[in-house]
């Protein structure tokens, strides 16, 4: 009951925050959500027996979603015709600050990791608290490049979310009916290939009418007032068709990465001998324990999106 009451209050926050929220509130909310989840990983890591860096964790997973904020806003404004303000606008420049963020952060962790007593645990912690960014910042970050620079960016971030949640009702009540074969029972025991197979099943199902179907559901969100914002790159948007089957295998592979990001966060809650990563939700654990499977599936729909194989 506890975990259903939950979902009840947090469901409508999140659909208000993705279809509602000016995209500078977005962002800071996706920036707490970043804050949190790295909290917990962090926690987990010292229960790996490491001594991770907390201060430059958080300010390096802040930079990355930093610069990922400023290249979507620095590219809705209207151009000048001042030479360095042109720059800062151009995608190429944008990248470049990012890869400088990510490529100089290892190296600064590694520094600063000098000061742990036993230099034994130096390498890994310094590793371990590194793993933050690209395991949350890079790929909240594309949450934001979803919303900010697809046109009708606010569908594609409810899309993404409801192949995930769908899948993982789909695996959770498939698996305790029929499930009989572990997954992956040294990681997580309660997961069946039944489940993973029902989970996949689902998502597609979802996922494909979403996709198929975009044309009236946009009409139907517009008309509802929670669509129709022009995005950065695109203005607004004119709903294209998608072909049946990008849309069976988009649904396929993000209910993959899904799973898989779901696994992953598993396997370090057991090897750190933790239940949940924390307990900001009840009857759900913690914040990553909620987003563990959206971080693998972000990058997925943003490739596909970008590439232009499926449309919103």
């Amino acid at each position: 009951m506890q975990r259903v009451l939950t979902a009840l209050i947090l469901i409508p926050i999140v659909v208000l925050v993705v279809f509602k929220a000016p995209f500078w509130l977005y962002a800071l909310v996706l920036a707490a959500l970043a804050m949190l989840c790295t909290q917990e990983y962090l926690r987990m890591v010292e229960a790996h027996g490491l001594q991770p860096q907390r201060v430059l964790t958080y300010l390096a997973v802040l930079a990355v979603l930093g610069d990922y904020y400023l290249s979507i806003a620095l590219r809705g404004q209207r151009p000048s015709g001042v030479t360095g303000w042109q720059m800062t606008r151009d995608p190429f420049f944008q990248y470049t600050v990012l890869l400088v963020v990510v490529s100089l952060a290892p190296l600064i962790l590694l520094a600063c990791a000098m000061h742990i007593e036993d230099l034994r645990q130096a390498l890994p912690s310094a590793a371990a608290s590194y793993m933050a960014v690209p395991y949350i910042g890079i790929t909240l970050g594309f949450l934001l490049f979803a919303r900010g620079l697809i046109a009708d960016g606010a569908f594609a971030v409810f899309f993404l979310m409801l192949v995930v949640w769908t899948g993982d009702i789909f695996a959770y009540y498939v698996g305790r009916a029929i499930g009989k074969h572990k997954l992956a029972p040294r990681i997580s025991p309660g997961k069946s290939w039944e489940g993973a197979g029902a989970s996949i099943i689902g998502s597609m199902i979802v996922g494909t009418l979403l996709l198929v179907y975009n044309t009236p559901v946009a009409q139907a969100l517009t008309n509802w007032k929670l669509l129709g914002h022009a995005s950065a790159l695109s203005g607004i948007a004119q709903p294209k068709p998608n072909a049946v089957w990008l849309a069976v295998l988009a649904s396929a592979c993000i209910n993959v990465a899904a799973q898989i990001g779901d696994l992953v966060e598993s396997m370090m809650k057991r090897g750190a001998g933790l239940k949940d990563s924390g307990a900001l939700l009840p009857g759900h654990g913690g914040a990553l324990d909620r987003v563990d499977a959206l971080l693998l599936a972000c990058p997925v729909l943003w490739y596909y999106c970008s590439f232009g194989l499926i449309h919103f």
